[in-house]
């Protein structure tokens, strides 16, 4: 382990600064540079996207309290023997607190092989697709809004993974739609029911289709995930898992007009009767 110590800035997410910081001053008694240094980064805006929750970065920090203020790192290690100098997460954290930088991890725990949870192993578990819901259900007529919308849910897994238990929670955050007639949509508005059959309301997820037919509506949802390894901090997930849905089909249907002289009990034969 390098004596040297690398210190600079990212470019964090929302809800914070994203400072990525060096582990503390120099140890002059350690061994010649072996081009290895440790870095941290705050867990809450470590690749921090659009749909960071600020009330999860309090979550997060909250499991710093030995002191005020206290925020959740994680630490990076950056391996300087290879051009470019590669990052790789070590599955360790720490608490940053004022004025006092966490502590770096030692010979001894990097030692320890860490059980990290990688976007494969994420997608792995069973995590339920959203429901595809439509108004009028599964039906609509020509240039007139179909509102379509997801019903996705939190979820919460439990399971052994190298000899530890792990606890990992899924929570959607972002929906993609293809409407089946070569347009889509990306949006974090899962959308909801209208009052009424929602007949040509428009709404933050409806769509509007200008040719008759049968069309299959596809859904991706993707999740954001974090984990605990028995008991021990949350930390996030690298990355989204995507969860199909079930294509839902909708009839689009035309409508015509035309003049009668007649009611339908009158003439059961009659136009549109």
């Amino acid at each position: 382990m390098s004596a040297k110590n690398v210190s600079r800035e990212s470019t964090g997410g929302s809800g914070g600064s994203g400072k990525r910081e060096a582990a503390g001053a120099t140890n002059a008694y350690l061994p010649t540079d072996d081009g290895i240094d440790y870095i941290y980064e705050r867990v809450c805006t470590a690749g921090a996207q659009d749909f960071m929750d600020p009330g999860y970065c309090v979550q997060l920090n909250a499991q710093c309290d030995a002191q005020a203020d206290g925020m959740l790192v994680q630490w990076i290690e950056v391996n300087r023997n290879t051009s470019p100098p590669t990052e790789t997460a070590t599955g360790r954290s720490g608490c940053l607190y004022p004025g006092q930088p966490p502590v770096a991890p030692t010979a001894e725990t990097l030692g320890e092989a860490p059980i990290i949870i990688t976007l494969t192993e994420f997608e792995s578990q069973p995590i339920l697709a959203a429901g595809v819901f439509s108004q009028p259900d599964q039906f609509g007529l020509r240039n007139a809004h179909s509102n379509l919308y997801a019903v996705a849910n939190d979820q919460e897994f439990t399971f052994e993974f190298q000899n530890a238990q792990i606890e990992l929670r899924a929570w959607p955050v972002s929906y993609e739609w293809s409407y089946g007639d070569g347009t889509s949509l990306t949006t974090s508005n899962p959308g909801s029911a209208v009052p009424g059959d929602g007949f040509d309301t428009e709404t933050p997820t409806s769509h509007l289709y200008t040719e008759t037919g049968d069309y299959f509506v596809q859904l991706d949802t993707l999740f954001a995930g974090d984990y605990s390894v028995d008991g021990g901090p949350w930390l996030p997930v690298a990355g989204l898992a995507r969860v199909s849905s079930e294509p839902h089909l909708m009839s689009i249907w035309r409508s015509e007009r035309h003049s009668v002289a007649d009611n339908c009990l009158e003439n059961p034969a009659g136009v549109g009767c």
